[in-house]
């Protein structure tokens, strides 16, 4: 796989029109709440919605979820769905996904990796994306729900969806992806999968989140704010004890095909905190 540039999906709402760009120079901010702040600072003026996934998102135990950066009033704040969000951007072969402007008129938005098709509101969206491929965003009671389950904690993005008229969403991803060294790949996640003892919720019944057995309480609501290493994998916070080992995240980058260093992960935080103040 190369993995030498991040590849973004630009929607304007305004125009209904979308592209896909390649940001080289953006591969030092890994991913998820990194790669987010980095396009918030970029976009600004156009106050986007960014959606981001990380480099480990479908490939490895816990590392399950979207990070999602709005702009609210002014303060920055970053979100995290659950569900399968992740797995479905990932496999559209794209790292993150922008969306600014405002549509003329409630519209729901057909995503997948050649881009997006503007529907109208009364469009079934079960009619959308491929059954088994997909990820659906409704806005049904004015709460945001994703894969009829999964949400996202306070009202940040129901305002915002609300503001640029979008009533919904479909995410289908198709493209599949095998690392070069499946052997030594499949035997890493083997042993993260085993590390669900390090987890820091128990295994439930609930609906679980992609690449996750844990099936806990604590995934419907989805997460705020947190670790900026953790959140740019993009891995559950629960998952902390796991990833934030740097020498994990180095392996599970490396085996990928990733060209990052140790230092590289060091660095990260500090890079992602320089830019939020620069955007603030």
């Amino acid at each position: 796989m190369d993995w030498k540039a991040k590849k973004v999906l630009i929607i304007d709402l305004s125009k209904k029109e979308s592209e896909i760009k390649s940001y080289p120079d953006l591969n030092k901010f890994i991913g998820g709440v990194g790669l987010g702040f980095k396009l918030m600072q970029n976009y600004a003026e156009k106050d986007p919605i960014v959606f981001s996934v990380g480099p480990l998102n479908g490939f490895f135990p816990f590392a399950s979820k979207t990070s999602v950066i709005i702009n609210d009033a002014g303060v920055i704040e970053d979100l995290y769905f659950g569900g399968s969000l992740s797995l479905r951007i990932r496999f559209a072969g794209i790292d993150s996904i922008v969306l600014h402007g405002r549509s003329s008129d409630e519209t729901i938005l057909d995503i997948s990796g050649s881009g997006v098709s503007f529907k109208t509101p009364e469009t079934d969206m079960g009619s959308l994306g491929l059954p088994g491929r997909r990820s659906i965003i409704t806005t049904d009671n004015k709460k945001i729900l994703l894969d009829n389950y999964f949400t996202t904690k306070e009202h940040f993005l129901e305002k915002k969806f609300a503001d640029k008229r979008i009533v919904g969403a479909v995410v289908t991803g198709t493209e599949t992806f095998t690392p070069d060294n499946f052997e030594k790949y499949d035997e890493l996640r083997s042993k993260i999968l085993a590390k669900k003892d390090e987890m820091l919720v128990t295994v439930g019944q609930k609906p679980s989140c992609a690449n996750c057995p844990m099936g806990c309480e604590k995934s419907k609501e989805g997460e705020l704010g947190g670790n900026i290493l953790i959140h740019s994998l993009v891995a559950c916070k629960y998952a902390e004890r796991i990833y934030s080992d740097i020498g994990v995240a180095f392996s599970c980058l490396n085996v990928l095909g990733y060209d990052y260093t140790h230092e590289d992960i060091e660095n990260l935080p500090k890079l992602v905190e320089d830019t939020l103040k620069d955007i603030l």
